[in-house]
Formats: C-alpha cells, structure tokens, sequence
C-alpha cells in the first residue's frame, strides 16, 4: 500500500502550542523531503574573571553558599546572571 506523503508548508503557520501537540500525533516520515540529519551542539566556553572583593562580602557569599549548599562560584555565577537578565529586560522596555 503506497502512503501519500504531506508538505511540510501545511504546518508552517502553527503556533509553538499547536505544533506541540502535532508533533505528538505526527511523524517526520509522513512529510515530503524529510531526512535524517545530525545536530552537534556546542557550548561556548566560559572566561575566567578575577574579583578582588572585600574579606566582609567574601564571608556573606561563603555564609549563603554553605546555608544553600550551591558552590561558592555557581553562587557568585548565578547572582551576576541574575543582574545581567534584570539588565537586560529594562534594556528593552
């Protein structure tokens, strides 16, 4: 039995919801042009900064480090984020 394949352009105008919930009850196979590919993802590689910071605040990030078990540096790391992200959004308003 021969299965008639669909264009993918019928799928194109779907918000990120419907294609969810299409892509639950599809298969790549069904559409026309579909092959297998490769994806390599790679992460770019982080730079090392240095900080001279005060004994005091050194202490207040061991404290909050310890009380939440993080890693002194992904505690520092995810502050910094957090500002950048906070920055970032008042950019674009």
């Amino acid at each position: 039995m021969m299965v008639k394949l669909k264009n993918v352009s019928n799928i194109s105008s779907k918000s990120d919801e419907e294609l969810e919930k299409f892509w639950d009850k599809h298969e790549p196979e069904e559409f026309k042009g579909w092959e297998e590919g490769n994806f390599n993802f790679k992460r770019l590689p982080k730079k090392l900064i240095q900080l001279r910071l005060d004994p005091s605040d050194v202490r207040i990030i061991d404290r909050e480090s310890k009380r939440t078990g993080i890693d002194r540096a992904q505690l520092v790391r995810s502050w910094v984020k957090e500002k950048i992200g906070n920055l970032d959004k008042e950019a674009h308003y």
